[in-house]
């Protein structure tokens, strides 16, 4: 039995809404087919996702006057998470993956949210449409043989 549903949730600019966008996730993954071992470390993706736009893409912005839009689309394959904003581009090519091992041990606390996001999911996306709109589309497969890493085998 496969479960197909899609659910939308849109935020301001407030670092107090990221409370609210776990919930959203942590909601929709239990409704989902994946392993329950998986949920927290997809919430974590989209947590530094978020937390990204509202620093980043949105830090010429006062709080609360922009949006994240957030899209979860579940179908019997995988669980697609898109992220819509109105904010800075962003360009993924110019972020180096970090040390770890340095990161840790340099005790620094920010820097790591693409990586994480690249580690955790099996698709990370990036579409600009300057003065438009910045899209983020991240995917996990429900099988996990049906990841970017089988496809890359074959």
């Amino acid at each position: 039995m496969s479960i197909e549903f899609i659910e939308e949730l849109e935020v301001s600019n407030e670092t107090g809404n990221l409370a609210c966008v776990r919930d959203f996730i942590f909601d929709n993954l239990r409704k989902t087919m994946l392993s329950t071992s998986e949920h927290g470390k997809i919430v974590l993706a989209v947590d530094e996702a978020v937390s990204n736009i509202m620093r980043h893409a949105y830090e010429d912005f006062n709080k609360g006057t922009r949006t994240i839009q957030i899209v979860f689309k579940c179908d019997s394959e995988k669980i697609t998470l898109t992220l819509k904003d109105s904010g800075k581009e962003f360009d993924p090519t110019v972020v180096k993956t970090p040390d770890i091992y340095e990161h840790a041990k340099l005790g620094k606390r920010y820097g790591l949210g693409l990586f994480l996001m690249r580690r955790i999911m099996d698709e990370v996306k990036f579409v600009f449409r300057a003065g438009i709109e910045n899209m983020l589309t991240m995917v996990k497969y429900v099988n996990p043989h049906q990841d970017k890493h089988a496809e890359e085998e074959k």
